[in-house]
Parts: C-alpha cells; sequence; structure tokens
C-alpha cells in the first residue's frame, strides 16, 4: 500500500486542546506490541510468496530418489528444512530492523509551533523536511500518524491468501491427476504413481508448514515478548526526558484534582463545624483535611518545579512556551492553591469570632462546671486557628515560587 507523504499534518482537535493548554503533547505512535503484530504480518507474507516456490523446490529435489523412499523423504525434509530456517533468519532480522526503527519513531513531540519525530526537531510549517520518514514508518507498521493502524486487517488478509494457495495447490494437483499433461515432471509425468507421490508429499508439505506456522507464531510471540521488553527498557532510557516530562505533567493533573476533592471535602467540614461551634469530632476531620491538603500541595509544587527543570535541561527546551505553560500551571496549581487560601482565610475569621464568642461566655460565667468545658473548646480553636495560620503561609510561599 503506497503511504501519502505529508506536506502538513491533521493534528486531531484533542491533541491541539491539550497542547493549547500545556505547551506540550506526547503522541505514541508505534508501540513495542505493534513491532510483534507486524514480524507476524511479515512471516505471513512471506509465506505468500513462497509457499508454491518451497512446496515444488522441495518436491523436485525428492522425486529423483524414487526408488528409494527413505532417502526421498530426507531430501524433501532438507529442502524445507533449508527454507524454513532462511525465513527465520529474515524474519529476526526484520526483527532487529524493526526495532531500530521503533526506538526513533515511538515517540512524537508535539508543541503548538513544532514536531519531534527520528531525533530532529522541526517546525510544523516545514514538516515536508520529515517526508521520508513518515512515509518510512507508514509503509512499515501500516499506520500513518494520527491514524488507526492497519496491522491486524493486514494480517488477517495475509491469513487468508495463504490458506486460498494450500487449497489452490490440491486442486492444482488434483487437476493434473485428471489429466497428467497438466505438470513436466519427465519420465514421472506418464506416472498415476508419481502423482499420488507427489500428492503425497505435498500433504506431507502442507502438514510441516501448519506445524511451521504455529511454532513460528509461538517462537514469534516469544521472541516478539522479548524484543518488547528489549524495546521498552531502550525507549525508558533513550526516550527517559520525553517520558518523565509527560509524566510530570500527568502527575500535576493527577495531585490537581485530588487537590480539589480534598478542598471540596474541607469546605463541607468547615461548614458543619462553624453549624455546631466546632463540635462532634469535626476538628479531627478538619486537621486531617489539611493535613493531606498540606502533602498535596508539597508534592504539586515540588512536581510544577521538577518539570520547568527537565523541560529547561532537555533539547526540547528550544520548543518550550513559557507563556502557555505559565497559564497551564495556574489553572492546575495557582488557582486551586488561591481557592484553597481564601477558604482557609474565611474560616480563620470565623474562628476569631468563635474565640471572642468562648471568652465573652467565660467571663460571663460563674460557675467552674461551665468554664472548663469552655475553656478547652477556646484551646482547641486557638489550636486550629494556628495550623490554619501555619498552613496559609505555606500555600503562599508555594505560591510565589510557582509564579
Amino acid at each position: 500500500m503506497t503511504t501519502e507523504t505529508p506536506q502538513h499534518i491533521q493534528i486531531p482537535e484533542e491533541i491541539k486542546k491539550d497542547i493549547s493548554e500545556k505547551w506540550f503533547h506526547l503522541y505514541t505512535w508505534i508501540s513495542p506490541d505493534e513491532v510483534k503484530l507486524s514480524i507476524e504480518r511479515d512471516f505471513l507474507h512471506v509465506m505468500k510468496y513462497i509457499w508454491a516456490i518451497l512446496a515444488i523446490g522441495s518436491i523436485v529435489s525428492a522425486l529423483p530418489f524414487y526408488g528409494d523412499i527413505a532417502k526421498m523423504i530426507q531430501m524433501f525434509l532438507i529442502s524445507i528444512t533449508i527454507g524454513v530456517f532462511l525465513i527465520f533468519l529474515y524474519l529476526m532480522y526484520l526483527s532487529l530492523k524493526r526495532s531500530v526503527l521503533l526506538s526513533k519513531s515511538a515517540f512524537v513531540v508535539l508543541t503548538d509551533s513544532s514536531i519531534s519525530l527520528w531525533g530532529k526537531i522541526v517546525k510544523l510549517s516545514d514538516i515536508h523536511t520529515l517526508s521520508g520518514e513518515f512515509k518510512d514508518i507508514g509503509a512499515t507498521f501500516d499506520e500513518e500518524l494520527f491514524s488507526e493502524s492497519r496491522l491486524s486487517n493486514s494480517k488477517k488478509k495475509l491469513s487468508e491468501q495463504v490458506l486460498a494457495q494450500v487449497f489452490n495447490g490440491y486442486k492444482f494437483l488434483f487437476a493434473g491427476n485428471k489429466k497428467t499433461n497438466n505438470l513436466s515432471f519427465g519420465k514421472w509425468a506418464d506416472s498415476e504413481k508419481a502423482i499420488l507421490i507427489i500428492l503425497a508429499l505435498y500433504t506431507m508439505y502442507v502438514g510441516i508448514m501448519s506445524i511451521v506456522y504455529f511454532v513460528a507464531v509461538l517462537f514469534l510471540w516469544i521472541f516478539g515478548k522479548i524484543i518488547t521488553w528489549l524495546n521498552t527498557k531502550y525507549l525508558s532510557l533513550r526516550g527517559n526526558t520525553v517520558i518523565q516530562i509527560n509524566s510530570l505533567f500527568g502527575k500535576i493533573d493527577i495531585l490537581s484534582d485530588d487537590l480539589t476533592t480534598e478542598k471540596t471535602k474541607l469546605k463541607k467540614s468547615l461548614g458543619q463545624a462553624q453549624q455546631n461551634d466546632w463540635k462532634d469530632g469535626l476538628l479531627l476531620e478538619i486537621n486531617d483535611s489539611i493535613q493531606m491538603l498540606s502533602t498535596h500541595t508539597h508534592s504539586i509544587t515540588k512536581t510544577a518545579e521538577k518539570l520547568k527543570s527537565t523541560i529547561s535541561s532537555s533539547r526540547y527546551h528550544d520548543m518550550f512556551r513559557s507563556d502557555i505553560y505559565n497559564g497551564w500551571i495556574k489553572k492546575q496549581v495557582i488557582s486551586p492553591l488561591k481557592d484553597i487560601k481564601k477558604l482557609l482565610e474565611k474560616n480563620s475569621h470565623i474562628l476569631d469570632d468563635s474565640i471572642i464568642s468562648i471568652q465573652k461566655q467565660l467571663q460571663e460565667s460563674l460557675k467552674a462546671e461551665f468554664s472548663s468545658p469552655l475553656t478547652l473548646q477556646k484551646k482547641r480553636l486557638e489550636i486550629q486557628k494556628r495550623d490554619i495560620k501555619a498552613f496559609l503561609d505555606q500555600i503562599q510561599n508555594y505560591i510565589e515560587k510557582l509564579k
């Protein structure tokens, strides 16, 4: 199939959205599993063209030993073994070649103005300079950039074609049995016995190649698993930086969601606490939420700092758009932190009012049995206020770091 070489690329809307929000998108074009599938497809592709040649060659090499059945079968098996061995060598060569190609094309880095592929970084307006790479990858793996893989369909189609050749071989031989001059085996052409021997050899060939196919599939599955594992490890090392950048973006997304969830939980607990004068164990829930928010805030700030540092020291720094990135950080990190800060500042004022109210009750209370619980409640609220203030200072420091 001819692979169209793009002079420009149509970037899917979801990828455009991702780029517009955070400057960067990592697209996995070819996966290690697709390398294995492409090798299985190539095995069938070889069988499609070698089936008849290997069958005829093996049978022809065996017929001169017609008088010695053992010798004839031996030569027949030797011919098949040589053919299968060469096929396996070719497939192993393809496996290594595909692995090298995978290492260059697995990841495509996209920004609003540039693309990185095969170790090259080019402007989207100069995408034609990667035309050779697009063509090579697309043809090898039956998959154009941002398109669905056609490998499974190609494998299915080739399987049907190989199976058709098996039956076509029988049709040819049965036709030759009715009209022996369709075959050209010299002195054997007029012999019905020769036709039966050829039919027997072809049946053996079909049986052997069927076993070879299933063994080959198993071998390629195991070999593919090894190649997949090696490719994955290699890609993790070679593409460590881009994988790390993508992972850090994903981690910030998750932590941002965690911040929002914990903020909602804290808001609910603070509202309930205000309604029942901070009783019923709600202070403990509030403290747990604040502690969790503190952990998430620290983690998301450190992750954002590491992300920016990783980008700045990578080969992708020339593609970096700080204005888009900073806008994304503001949305994912700074805005949630500011919302949490406003919520805690509001409740800090409410705590002040509650403490003042308790202080007045203590001044007006003349009985010790009333003053003791009030004093304890006041201390708990003062501790709560102190913890909130410390966390507010912490949040403000994090916000300043991220600006």
